[in-house]
């Protein structure tokens, strides 16, 4: 059964799909809960780069360098996603406090740095409601154990908030765990980006160990249909195994054909790792043409390598 992102307990843990210099990975991110928009908030599990605050040394997170880079389609984090997963990102509000005013300004993001009250600090100046909980959940630790990151090596490190501590630094959860504050400037700190997402976009079924995110279509992700060529040859394919890895299906089916490529080949059923005989003896195509079509189905997305055939030839 569909589902939407809105219905998930927070602290589960839902995939999205990230283009990281040219290679495409699913990676996790923590989902939060609803915010006072009703919009769903799910953040990186780990981090995500090195990068100052602000080049100007200047605790103000509205147009920061930061804050442009988050929100950047073209170069920034917005970047690493799809056009399908970046139109169900959606505008929410959040709070940044100001230092010299001492006022709790409000702007729309779809990608944002939390706050420091956001992790479960001091509840003033109120720049969000706590997700702590969640994070105590997703993590099974308490306190601020709950709140330490790490980096793809697995190494915990410290992660800038969006929250000024003076004019010129912002707050920002040392490797530990503890919030303390440093210059807007410091090159050395890690970006562990919040989204946004529009409580209406689908995930994976409920009966699925992994949870995806399936911002487009649902045939998109839960179902793939799909002829694959693997070979043409002057010798007849009289008998074929196949194999494909697959992963995440409820069902597959597959079938293989010696004249894959006439205008009317003729297929016959497989089952994955095993061998079947191909009677077809008639061909339109100067060469015998291998093929697979390949029809598989999930509850959260359907994922097919490259199938791989060993076929006998007629003498």
């Amino acid at each position: 059964m569909s589902r939407t992102i809105a219905e998930l307990t927070a602290g589960e843990k839902v995939y999205l799909d990230e283009t990281i210099d040219g290679v495409l990975s699913h990676v996790p991110y923590i989902y939060l809960g609803q915010d006072d928009s009703g919009n769903c908030i799910i953040l990186r599990e780990a981090v995500a780069i090195q990068k100052r605050m602000h080049s100007a040394n200047v605790a103000v997170y509205d147009g920061c360098e930061a804050d442009v880079w988050l929100e950047d389609e073209d170069a920034g984090y917005l970047s690493r996603f799809d056009a399908a997963t970046r139109a169900a990102l959606v505008s929410t509000q959040i709070k940044c406090n100001s230092i010299t005013t001492g006022e709790i300004g409000v702007i729309a993001r779809r990608c944002f740095l939390l706050s420091y009250t956001e992790l479960g600090y001091a509840t003033t100046p109120d720049e969000g409601a706590s997700y702590l909980a969640a994070l105590q959940t997703a993590t099974g630790k308490t306190g601020d154990n709950a709140r330490i990151a790490y980096n793809s090596a697995a190494a915990a490190v410290s992660w800038w908030l969006r929250s000024a501590n003076s004019e010129a630094q912002f707050r920002y959860v040392y490797a530990n765990g503890v919030a303390i504050s440093n210059n807007a400037t410091n090159t050395g700190l890690w970006m562990r980006p919040a989204l946004s997402v529009a409580p209406a976009t689908i995930v994976s079924d409920g009966t699925e160990d992994t949870i995806y995110l399936l911002p487009d279509s649902a045939k998109a992700y839960r179902e793939v249909d799909a002829v694959v060529y693997v070979g043409s040859s002057d010798k007849r394919p009289k008998r074929a195994r196949v194999m494909v890895n697959a992963v995440n299906c409820t069902s597959l089916q597959l079938r293989v054909s010696n004249n894959a490529k006439d205008a009317s080949p003729t297929w016959v059923s497989v089952t994955n790792g095993g061998t079947a005989d191909l009677p077809n003896t008639t061909k339109t195509t100067d060469a015998w043409e291998l093929g697979v079509k390949i029809y598989a189905t999930s509850g959260g997305r359907a994922e097919i390598g490259e199938p791989v055939v060993i076929a006998e030839m007629e003498e």
